[in-house]
């Protein structure tokens, strides 16, 4: 790619090299939380492996630190000479023209059977959420986050934070000024320990969206008792947030996600939609989903997402009256669900 060039859009390639090959692209990706960690060098090590094998194999974008025939050795590098240089950008009409079985793409893009690596900061919504704490969003481009769904394999490449560090030190992965400057933003301990934890989230749920999907594939809808998944139904009306809280808090003691779920039968009105954009900052800002849903019959719609979501617990509240109704939302949810662990909170109005 020239630097005036557009970043080709992963799903957009994905796409293109399925259809035109036809066959199926496996996406194999290396998950770095920091510069540094070595998600590179996993990438351009698993290439070997497989070009040791026999696989057709080629790097066709990479960024490396210090000797570039060193660490790209025995790999054959597309469109570079035996002068290689310290990175070279993703040519995405080179890599459809040589067409093989496998490709190592550095700073994640797409490819035909992808080796890949991508850096915590370059999704999307971890982006934005560390955004304040680094004083902007870092250089370079970002990937939606529904990216990640297409992933294949994940693989965290781990090292403590202490380790990095002195790793930073004793090797030329930076230079100094860029280190000096480093070391003051996403460098600081506190920032990559918490870097760290949210790159086990990262490949926690990627595993959990895996296990969901085999589990649809296989035709399960009961719950299955891996990590519980509670679900809470919020109406469209004001000073919730102590539920939403409350929520969050059963669910760190049973160590379950939660998700924070509103239906709209009808348009919102422009104060409602401040309500629940509050609402969607707290659940995230405590660690939770925030779904909102569309429908005709809110209990339909609360119960469908329950069932695809495997959700194992649902809470809902309850406004109090004289006299039970038996068509009323609560009524209908608990009698259209099974095997879910149903909790009702009495609300006064």
């Amino acid at each position: 790619m020239k630097q005036s060039e557009t970043r080709p859009d992963p799903m957009r390639v994905l796409r293109q090299i399925a259809s035109e090959t036809r066959r199926r692209t496996l996406f194999r990706v290396y998950l770095g939380y920091a510069r540094g960690v070595g998600a590179t060098t996993a990438m351009l090590d698993e290439g070997r492996r497989r070009s040791g094998r026999g696989t057709d194999l080629v790097v066709a974008s990479y960024r490396v630190h210090g000797d570039a025939d060193g660490a790209l050795r025995d790999l054959d590098v597309l469109g570079v000479g035996r002068q290689r240089p310290d990175h070279k950008q993703l040519d995405v009409e080179a890599v459809m023209a040589r067409n093989p079985d496998v490709v190592c793409i550095d700073d994640l893009a797409a490819g035909i059977t992808v080796l890949a690596t991508v850096h915590l900061l370059s999704i999307r919504s971890t982006a934005g959420a560390y955004a304040a704490m680094l004083g902007g969003t870092a250089s370079g481009g970002v990937i939606d986050d529904g990216v990640l769904e297409s992933i294949d394999e994940l693989e965290l490449i781990d090292i403590t934070p202490e380790d990095l560090l002195e790793r930073m030190r004793e090797r030329p992965v930076l230079r100094p000024a860029e280190l000096a400057v480093a070391m003051q933003h996403e460098l600081r301990l506190t920032v990559l320990e918490a870097l760290r934890e949210s790159a086990f989230r990262v490949i926690a749920e990627h595993a959990d969206r895996q296990l969901v999907g085999f589990m649809r594939e296989s035709g399960v809808r009961e719950p299955w008792d891996v990590r519980g998944r509670i679900v809470v139904a919020l109406p469209v009306q004001r000073g919730l947030e102590n539920r939403i809280r409350r929520a969050a808090t059963y669910a760190a003691t049973q160590d379950a996600k939660f998700s924070v779920v509103s239906v709209r039968t009808k348009s919102t009105t422009d104060e409602q939609k401040e309500w629940m954009g509050a609402y969607a900052a707290l659940t995230h800002q405590l660690g939770g989903e925030f779904v909102h849903l569309h429908g005709r019959s809110v209990a339909r719609t609360l119960v469908d997402y329950v069932h695809d979501s495997l959700a194992t617990e649902v809470i809902l509240g309850h406004r109090r009256r004289n006299r039970w109704i038996p068509g009323d939302t609560t009524s209908m949810v608990i009698r259209r669900l099974s095997g879910v662990d149903v909790h009702v909170l009495r609300v006064d109005r």
